[in-house]
């Protein structure tokens, strides 16, 4: 029989064999302790950051394909161009006389519902703007016609923003001999019967060239148009040069619709009023769009009834 081992060996052998896990953490302290020795004083190892994703690739935005028949009536007009801290604005004197009013729709041609409603709902004082060579141009023309409106050629000239141009047919632009500003505009004309004078379409650029309106009031005072200058640009001379040949013109004072907003079109349309009492006549330019139309029919009737006089441009162009 083997003797007994002795309990005391035992347990002091037992007590040297120590948990694989309570070395690794006591390596891993040792570790630590020697790497906190090394570092300066008050430095604190920064937490890893995340990786940061890269940026989204930007979309290319595609290039507006030039529209000459857009599928829908127009983009909203933007109203007269800021012009440059530089630039020469000019505002004429105001067209004088008692007070009254004269409204101009423009951008006429794409829809002939919205002619239909207009013509329908609106005074005869009303002249009309029609772009040549749309859809609806010469039927629209003839409808207006044949209903009591007057009508004028929204003659298509050079913008300062080429995006703006849209591949517009007829177009006047800048550099132009005379001889082709009178060949465009013939040919433009031809696509809007019963014109009796002619405003600007866009023009920007257009209207600030002193020989380009030179030669456009020489075209008009041969065919007995007048003109209307829709002061696209504050630097537009085509008023000024009209009135120098002795073309009959007026200038547009107020844009209706630069908002397409039924109170910000009221607003226009008090304010137009109430600077014709100061000032005497006033013309505004709005567009064919529903809610302009829409604000006109309810509001012209009750002024009206105020006494506020009515023109058409042909009795405002002087």
């Amino acid at each position: 029989m083997a003797p007994p081992r002795a309990k005391g060996r035992s347990r002091k052998a037992a007590g040297l064999q120590l948990p694989f896990w309570i070395l690794l953490l006591i390596a891993a302290a040792l570790v630590g302790a020697v790497m906190l020795r090394r570092l300066a004083p008050g430095f604190l190892m920064p937490w890893p950051r995340p990786p940061v994703p890269p940026p989204a690739p930007i979309a290319k935005a595609k290039p507006e394909q030039p529209s000459l028949h857009p599928s829908s009536y127009p983009p909203q007009p933007k109203g007269p161009e800021t012009p440059p801290a530089n630039g020469t604005a000019h505002v004429p004197a105001p067209l004088g006389g008692p007070p009254a009013i004269c409204i101009v729709i423009d951008d006429v041609g794409y829809r002939l519902d919205l002619v239909e409603k207009a013509a329908d709902e609106l005074p005869k004082s009303v002249t009309f703007a029609i772009i040549p060579f749309l859809p609806e141009s010469v039927t629209s023309a003839e409808y207006l016609h044949a209903h009591g409106f007057p009508v004028i050629l929204h003659a298509p000239m050079e913008p300062e923003n080429a995006n703006h141009w849209r591949g517009t047919a007829g177009m006047i632009l800048c550099g132009m001999k005379p001889s082709e500003v009178e060949r465009i505009l013939a040919m433009d004309l031809t696509g809007v019967p019963h014109a009796e004078g002619v405003n600007n379409h866009m023009g920007s650029l257009a209207t600030s060239d002193p020989d380009l309106m030179l030669a456009v009031m020489e075209f008009l005072k041969g065919r007995g148009l007048y003109f209307l200058d829709s002061r696209t640009s504050a630097q537009t001379v085509a008023y000024d040069i009209a009135r120098a040949q002795g073309v009959k013109a007026a200038y547009r004072s107020v844009f209706l619709d630069d908002r397409d907003d039924e109170d910000a079109i009221m607003k226009q349309l008090d304010s137009l009023v109430a600077r014709s009492k100061k000032e005497g006549v006033m013309v505004a330019i709005g567009h064919l769009r529903p809610k302009t139309i829409k604000v006109l029919a309810e509001r012209l009737p009750y002024y009206r009834e105020k006494g506020v006089t009515m023109l058409p441009l042909r009795e405002v162009v002087r």
